[in-house]
């Protein structure tokens, strides 16, 4: 029966309401767009999500869900603490998209400032990730691959702003492999010895 709702098609649904919002943002994406982006009728769509908001939220925990299982992927089996470092943060910037940026990142510009429930989403999913790099920072530190003197909530800090830049620029068109070794170059000046970092560069 055209309209209902298959077993299968929320998860489905849900990813492609995602997409919607991450394509237009959550003011411009209607409800015509989330129907005919999920292929669900607006009654379909609340029953099984409820209103508007309430299913953008859901679609940014997806978002999460996505980036986290990304970066956990990447550094898979890494041993280096410093290389799953890179890996992780490049995982990142390859979850976002040339012309959209990160939904996470665009959704803290759009709505966080004006919606109290999204701007404590987004605020805890940005202390999950830092607290990921935070460990592995740590862990760099003891095998001496980074100083021992650097500020690691400070570093990790940095990284994350550099990180949200970097998705407003895809926003506007920076190309992934741009942003990665814009990224990288960031990571070097973060968190390798000044002496060695310089060196390196020359040779």
């Amino acid at each position: 029966m055209a309209g209902r709702p298959r077993k299968a098609e929320p998860q489905v649904a849900l990813a492609a309401a995602m997409n919607a919002f991450w394509e237009k943002g959550f003011e411009a994406t209607s409800m015509s767009d989330l129907t005919e982006a999920t292929g669900l009728h607006k009654a379909s769509l609340y029953k099984t999500f409820g209103d508007k908001h309430q299913l953008f939220v859901s679609a940014l925990k997806l978002y999460f869900d996505k980036t986290a299982e990304a970066q956990k992927t990447s550094r898979t089996g890494e041993v280096s603490p410093i290389n799953a470092i890179r890996k992780s943060v490049s995982s990142t910037i390859d979850q976002c998209a040339e012309g959209k940026g990160c939904l996470a990142v665009n959704s803290l510009i759009e709505v966080a400032p004006f919606d109290s429930e999204i701007d404590r989403i987004l605020k805890q999913f940005r202390q999950r990730l830092e607290n990921q790099l935070v460990r592995l920072v740590e862990d760099a530190k003891l095998q001496d691959q980074i100083p021992e003197d650097i500020n690691t909530k400070e570093a990790v800090r940095l990284i994350s702003v550099f990180l949200h830049g970097l998705s407003a620029n895809m926003a506007a068109g920076m190309k992934v492999k741009k942003a990665r070794a814009l990224l990288h170059d960031q990571l070097d000046l973060v968190l390798l010895p000044r002496k060695k970092f310089k060196s390196s560069k020359l040779q």
